[in-house]
């Protein structure tokens, strides 16, 4: 089984990332946010808030997400992220965005939409470059994969793959998580990632050079070095990851001080 990063046995890999050039990058659902039935109501907790934001002043962070960069971007406000990417890879947070898959992306919405607009409990999202067709509320969840991934295997170029009760699909030559984290780090000018995800599209993330990779579960079968038990394990590691930085830094007191108020908002 991949080692838990947050095992006594994995603290010297965190001081040792810490210590390093190093861009801190997460995946949204699932990773800084818990997996709820309604997406659109996707949010932190204060307390991942509260640390992310601190972790940003200390590290270069981003965050690379399937939602587009406008849903991303007030879930992130007041955060100050270097960038945030969208649509799993092809949304860029820097320079120019090819907009030359959209027509595709519009033909395939309406392709799905007459296959797929009678079915209950499925609904379409287009997010610009990309889609993604939820299936969560479907009356029969293994029948709607099914025939989601039939019709959505038959857009012509696209790339299609799995998540939590959604099916994407995206070009298949638009850029990955991967290649989203490759050019951060290039642009960064860091020598490592710790890039923390919880689904199929990460592991392109995973895989990038100069990454290590941490999957959110079990994480069987994943490209990831380390793994967080749970989505609830991300507080504890970005805790980790200040404490660990402000000791750097000669700032020990300062990530304690956060500590103690981070608890007491928990407990309050």
């Amino acid at each position: 089984m991949i080692p838990d990063l947050l095992a006594p046995a994995s603290r010297a890999a965190v001081a040792a990332f810490a210590h390093d050039r190093a861009l801190l990058a997460f995946d949204f659902d699932g990773t800084l946010a818990p997996i709820v039935e309604d997406p659109a109501r996707a949010a932190m907790r204060p307390d991942t808030r509260a640390l992310l934001r601190v972790a940003a002043l200390l590290y270069p962070c981003v965050v690379v997400s399937g939602r587009s960069r406008a849903d991303l971007a007030p879930r992130l406000e007041g955060i100050p992220l270097v960038a945030w990417v969208g649509n799993h890879g092809a949304e860029a947070g820097f320079g120019p965005v090819d907009r030359s898959p959209r027509s595709a992306v519009l033909a395939w919405r309406g392709a799905l939409a007459a296959r797929l607009g009678a079915m209950p409990g499925v609904e379409v999202e287009d997010k610009g470059l990309s889609l993604a067709v939820h299936y969560r509320r479907a009356p029969d969840p293994v029948a709607a994969e099914r025939d989601i991934r039939a019709a959505t295997l038959e857009l012509p170029g696209a790339r299609v793959f799995g998540g939590h009760c959604v099916v994407n699909a995206v070009p298949g030559d638009a850029p990955t998580k991967g290649d989203a984290i490759a050019e951060l780090l290039e642009r960064s000018g860091c020598r490592t990632a710790l890039y923390v995800g919880d689904d199929t599209t990460d592991e392109d993330a995973f895989r990038a050079p100069g990454v290590m990779g941490v999957r959110i579960g079990e994480g069987a079968g994943s490209a990831a070095a380390y793994r967080l038990a749970s989505q609830e394990g991300i507080d504890e590691l970005l805790r980790l990851l200040v404490e660990e930085r402000s000791r750097l830094d000669g700032q020990r007191a300062r990530a304690e001080s956060l500590a103690r108020a981070v608890r007491s908002s928990r407990e309050a």
